[in-house]
């Protein structure tokens, strides 16, 4: 998910996925974050939103819920990256590490290699529910959907 944040590094957009098009206008795939933040593109070439003063990838989808975070930025210039979002009425902090500790946890799939990453970032079209003080709560109904203990 990108998020793009102001001057004062309060979450001011979120964009969850882009459709990639050829020069015809087909379809052709979705945009990889990710790999456009390392190849050193600029997300201002994805998308703009008015009031930002930067866009980086966060690994978790938030939906709306993310404007009630600000970003904790890492790294040195033209290279930062959001280390954490801390929620600017609880202080509550989503650490990337952590983020990418649980991720890396999951065992992949013997069949496929593939890894079930959902519960843990939710998705494009169903991002993580939060709680008031921006902690992840269980989906209803859903033993595995809430993240592991030692990620709040």
């Amino acid at each position: 998910m990108l998020l793009a944040y102001d001057a004062g590094l309060v979450v001011v957009g979120t964009l969850s996925h882009c459709v990639a098009r050829d020069e015809a206008g087909h379809v052709i795939g979705l945009i990889d974050f990710v790999a456009h933040e390392a190849a050193d593109g600029e997300h201002t070439d994805i998308w703009v939103v008015s009031n930002a003063t930067g866009s980086k990838v966060w690994p978790e989808w938030l939906g709306s819920a993310a404007h009630a975070f600000r970003v904790e930025l890492e790294g040195p210039p033209g290279r930062k990256r959001i280390a954490a979002l801390v929620h600017r009425e609880s202080g509550h902090r989503r650490e990337r590490a952590e983020i990418e500790a649980a991720i890396d946890a999951v065992e992949p799939d013997p069949a496929t290699g593939a890894r079930d990453i959902r519960h843990l970032v939710g998705g494009p079209t169903r991002p993580l529910e939060l709680d008031a003080p921006g902690r992840t709560v269980a989906r209803p109904g859903r033993a595995d959907a809430s993240r592991p203990r030692h990620i709040p």
